[in-house]
């Protein structure tokens, strides 16, 4: 809905930032993910404001938090459309290790884990450490709860991104979870997701469908993905529903599937008044 507001909206949030990656998405993961998905239907791109962004600005680990974001988004007066269909390889490996009171040597052991896995597939890996005392003047400090977490993406030659989280188990039957199996961990999740294929990554799907649906109907909006989730399936019913909007599937060849449309052309009234 932000895009299509009267006034660019920007937004401040408290609470947890951190540790919930299992249930929810990460502001990270929004920043690193779906504000790319928004420029790619023209949200930012204008040059007239500056483009979309999610940022942490104090971390906050669960359960008791005590973190802070911020986002920002820009409006615009239509949603353009959008051809991704072809995925490319994948060329490059980025992530992030952040630990909240703990000692950085647990992060590091997070980031070196982390490394070895993907090292064995490509040789552009870098994973950096964010460490966080508590203190405000370093970093911007943390809320009061410890706690270990590590991102990781994936960027292919035509511009696809997935991404993958984990935060640190800890279970009272089995004990805290080492540095090490985090990152080999989260590495792997990142490589399942990669090998399901496609322009979009499990989480976003329901995103996309629903940008492809508002854009411009001058021309089709076409997407590749891999297995559709649960949530996407959901998201093609309810926009059918809502939108009257039915999306052509297509299986490809390698298990992937692509998905077309003609958007329902959804303008921004508030903008069009203004101008």
């Amino acid at each position: 809905m932000a895009p299509f507001g009267k006034e660019p909206l920007t937004i401040h949030f408290k609470g947890i930032t951190d540790g919930h990656s299992s249930k929810d998405l990460s502001v990270d993961y929004i920043q690193a993910i779906q504000v790319p998905i928004l420029q790619h239907f023209g949200v930012g791109v204008d040059g007239e404001s500056p483009p979309p962004e999610a940022k942490v600005i104090k971390r906050g680990q669960a359960p008791l938090g005590g973190g802070e974001a911020s986002l920002f988004c820009p409006i615009v007066k239509s949603l353009s459309s959008t051809d991704f269909t072809d995925p490319g390889k994948f060329k490059r490996a980025r992530g992030t290790v952040i630990g909240c009171r703990i000692s950085p040597s647990s992060s590091a052991r997070v980031a070196h884990a982390a490394k070895g896995v993907m090292h064995n597939l490509l040789p552009d890996v870098w994973i950096h450490t964010e460490t966080h005392s508590g203190s405000k003047h370093r970093s911007g400090g943390c809320g009061p709860s410890p706690g270990l977490g590590v991102w990781m993406t994936l960027q292919s030659t035509t511009g696809v991104l997935i991404c993958s989280e984990a935060c640190q188990d800890v279970n009272k039957s089995r004990g805290i979870e080492l540095p090490e199996d985090l990152g080999q961990r989260c590495a792997y999740d990142l490589l399942k997701e990669a090998k399901k294929g496609g322009c979009v990554d499990t989480h976003s799907q329901q995103l996309y469908f629903l940008l492809m649906s508002g854009a411009a109907p001058e021309d089709v909006s076409r997407i590749r993905t891999g297995t559709l989730s649960k949530i996407g399936i959901a998201s093609l019913r309810l926009i059918k529903l809502v939108f009257g909007i039915e999306f052509k599937v297509i299986p490809c060849g390698d298990k992937t599937i692509t998905l077309s449309c003609l958007g329902a052309g959804y303008r921004n009234m508030a903008r069009a008044s203004a101008a």
